[in-house]
């Protein structure tokens, strides 16, 4: 009646297992979904940091097309003369204006904003866009303009200034070699989102959020008026005239800390089987930091939408599996149970002693005994607890089955020593097997564990000799490999393989 008892409990168990195993399974599933879903807000966000970095480039070509057309050797004389004193400063800027405001206003229709020349220390000398306000210092305010007084070279990149934040382009001027000055063109982020939102069917929103603090260090506070707090993160912000189309942030009323910047994407629902990849790619500014993110919202093309509906089906699918699987663990549990207590060690799988000595029988076939043993075994107890023990044992094993022929018989022989017996094997190919698995051993990363290695005794079995003086002659090999700093393998007649 016990012995029912106990073979109930462990069936009880067995079937416990089965539902925690689906239940494992379960949450498998869910974390293939999130990990699908990942991988694809990755590529969706990769895919549009590549365009990103096209249209970066591209405006940068533009800029230095125009550069090179507009400003030749006659604007830098003039800057130049000014310096001299050949010009006063109001005939250089009334000279300047009248040549390059019609470029300007030409140039305004296909999208460039602004365009200014500063002298040589920094000074605002003309805004061709605003004729009337010269004469600031912009070094404080602008990374670009104390840049290039430093170093005279172009400088490409975005930037909050005075007058609010735009993609720039700014060129040192030179005349007979001598530093007269700079001038810069810069574009607004509305050219590119127009740009990139073409090229992405309609399907690709883009919007700018800027660093509130990065703006009230610059730019004209009278000016912040156009800016409303983004949904996300009021850190930031969104031009105002765009952030009412930035739906689906306020929908789902996703919210998270956008500091530290970071490049991450999302997939948010707002509306039933509407999904949208949210990416946030942070904004480098012209002087290498970072200012705030571009936003790009892409509407699902239906991948996902699948994806959600499979992994639904797998659910389902599973639900049935672990049924099944019980009522197979049931109906086997009756037939093998008995077997299993008698011959099979519980925690690893493989055979006990007992089943060891029931595989090899009365035969007198000529075996290689590899006698294995964890090194400092009882330190790993000591040190990590017995389950960890335990989990390095049922590792061992699993690392050993792996790489053993179906013919080869393996046990457990007892705590942390195993046994395997090689069939028609002479003690150099013993050799080579025992060296292999005590480097698939050492080398293996162990779950909380870390040093694990085995030390290796082997014997040939002699005509007609007893399994248990093959057992002692290994053990005695064994011995000596532990005695010689363990982590090796001996071999009866004298050979070794030190790791």
């Amino acid at each position: 009646m016990e012995e029912n008892r106990n073979i109930w409990l462990v069936t009880l168990v067995k079937c416990a297992v089965i539902v925690i195993v689906g239940l494992f399974l379960y949450l498998g599933i869910e974390y293939y979904a999130e990990s699908q879903l990942d991988a694809a807000a990755k590529r969706a966000t990769t895919t549009q940091k590549r365009l990103i970095a096209l249209e970066l480039e591209t405006f940068k070509t533009t800029s230095d097309t125009i550069a090179d057309l507009i400003f030749d050797e006659k604007t830098s004389k003039l800057m130049y003369l000014m310096e001299k004193g050949e010009m006063s400063p109001e005939a250089v800027r009334a000279a300047l204006l009248k040549r390059y405001l019609p470029i300007y206003e030409k140039l305004h229709r296909h999208d460039l904003r602004h365009l200014q020349f500063h002298l040589p220390d920094g000074t605002s000398f003309l805004r061709v866009h605003e004729p009337r306000k010269f004469g600031d210092s912009l070094l404080e305010i602008r990374h670009s303009v104390a840049k290039i007084v430093e170093k005279h070279k172009p400088l490409y990149g975005f930037e909050i200034g005075r007058y609010l934040g735009a993609y720039r382009g700014v060129y040192p001027l030179f005349y007979k070699k001598r530093y007269v000055g700079s001038v810069e063109l810069s574009f607004t982020f509305s050219v590119m989102k127009r740009v990139l939102e073409e090229v992405g069917g309609g399907r690709v929103h883009y919007y700018l959020a800027l660093n509130l603090d990065r703006i009230k260090e610059s730019a004209d506070w009278n000016l912040l008026h156009i800016y409303r707090r983004c949904y996300v993160d009021p850190k930031f912000v969104i031009n105002e005239a765009l952030v009412d189309s930035c739906k689906v942030l306020r929908k789902t009323g996703y919210k998270t800390d956008l500091l530290p910047y970071r490049e991450f994407s999302v997939v948010l629902k707002p509306e039933a089987n509407d999904f949208n990849i949210v990416s946030f790619i942070p904004l480098k500014m012209i002087d290498g930091s970072y200012g705030g993110y571009y936003i790009v919202i892409q509407k699902d093309n239906g991948s996902i939408a699948s994806l959600v509906s499979m992994v639904s089906v797998l659910k389902i699918a599973l639900a049935v599996a672990v049924a099944v699987a019980l009522v197979l663990v049931l109906m086997l549990h009756f037939y093998r149970m008995r077997a299993y207590t008698a011959d099979i060690d519980p925690l690893t799988g493989v055979y006990n002693r007992r089943g060891c000595m029931r595989a090899l029988g009365e035969g007198k076939k000529r075996y290689a005994l590899i006698f294995i043993d964890i090194d400092r075994f009882k330190e790993i107890n000591d040190t990590y607890g017995h389950e960890k023990g335990d989990g390095v044992i049922r590792t061992i094993t699993r690392i050993i089955v792996t790489h053993i022929r179906k013919e080869d018989i393996f046990c457990r022989y007892g705590g942390d020593e195993f046994l395997l017996f090689v069939a028609n094997a002479n003690s150099e190919q013993a050799h080579v097997i025992a060296e292999k698995l005590r480097k698939h051993i050492h080398i293996h990363r162990f779950d909380g564990v870390e040093n694990v290695t085995v030390s290796i005794g082997i014997a040939i079995r002699e005509r007609n000799e007893s399994i248990g003086s093959l057992i002692a002659r290994a053990d005695k090999s064994l011995y000596e490999a532990k005695e010689k700093g363990r982590n090796r393998v001996i071999v009866e007649d004298g050979k070794e393989q030190e790791s």
